[in-house]
């Protein structure tokens, strides 16, 4: 039976018979691991870092490609966010969306770092979550090989130097104005949408939060976010549909 020492944020909890736990997390180089955690709610068996929403470094072993949990210590724990409904629905439903893009198997170090800087984003206080959300959707996508194409019109093929821009949630591009009008299937995007997603998509993973957006413009950047998220990967999510129902309405 081998040791093996990592760090990761747990991601999800299952109970297992009386007194055990699953704890999924995201190591600090985007694989995907799940781990037994033997007696785990056992009066003083527990141990507080091995837990949803917290970053710890583990030591667990490993047997046959299965893992199981010996000890763990907290480097940090995002607990404060379960004090707000709203955020920690939000909190859950993005770490659904990196474990949907997540693998046991290939290494994605940038999916840890996007969904860590996320939740400090949020546990801060200071940022819209509904940006936040949005600005996660946009950028993990992208860094899952699903990068929308900003630079050049997908109908004409041609580069894009100015707006007008017009963007296809299905296609995944952009199209000059007349392009779009022409073949259809695109929606004009703010000037302020457009500046935003362009920061999300480009800027270093730690300010890739660090933006404002008001108006219609925060609601198309927002909306085009969960839709281009549930589109590509084909699915929806449990957790988001809690996060709406929770969530305060948007101005």
């Amino acid at each position: 039976m081998a040791e093996v020492k990592l760090r990761a944020l747990g991601l999800r909890e299952v109970d297992f018979g009386d007194f055990d736990r699953y704890l999924t997390v995201l190591t600090e180089d985007g694989r995907k691991v799940e781990i037994l955690c033997k007696n785990a709610r056992r009066g003083k068996k527990q141990n507080p870092a091995a837990r949803q929403f917290c970053y710890s470094a583990f030591i667990l072993s490993e047997r046959g490609g299965r893992y199981a949990l010996r000890d763990a210590d907290l480097v940090h724990s995002f607990f404060p966010l379960a004090q707000d409904i709203e955020r920690y629905a939000l909190a859950c439903y993005l770490a659904e969306a990196a474990s949907a893009l997540a693998s046991p198997e290939e290494d994605s170090p940038a999916l840890c770092r996007l969904l860590l800087h996320a939740l400090y984003a949020l546990e801060g206080g200071k940022r819209d979550p509904a940006l936040v959300k949005a600005a996660f959707e946009w950028r993990v996508m992208a860094e899952s090989g699903y990068a929308p194409d900003l630079a050049v019109c997908g109908v004409c093929g041609k580069g894009i130097e100015r707006p007008p821009v017009c963007f296809s949630v299905r296609g995944g591009t952009a199209a000059h104005e007349a392009c779009a009008r022409r073949v259809g299937g695109f929606e004009p995007l703010a000037d302020a949408a457009l500046r935003a997603l362009a920061h999300v998509l480009t800027s270093e993973t730690g300010k890739a939060f660090a933006f404002a957006l008001s108006g219609p413009a925060r609601a198309q950047f927002c909306r085009m976010a969960e839709d281009y998220v549930q589109y590509h990967l084909g699915r929806g999510f449990d957790s988001l549909r809690f996060y709406h129902s929770v969530a305060l309405p948007q101005p």
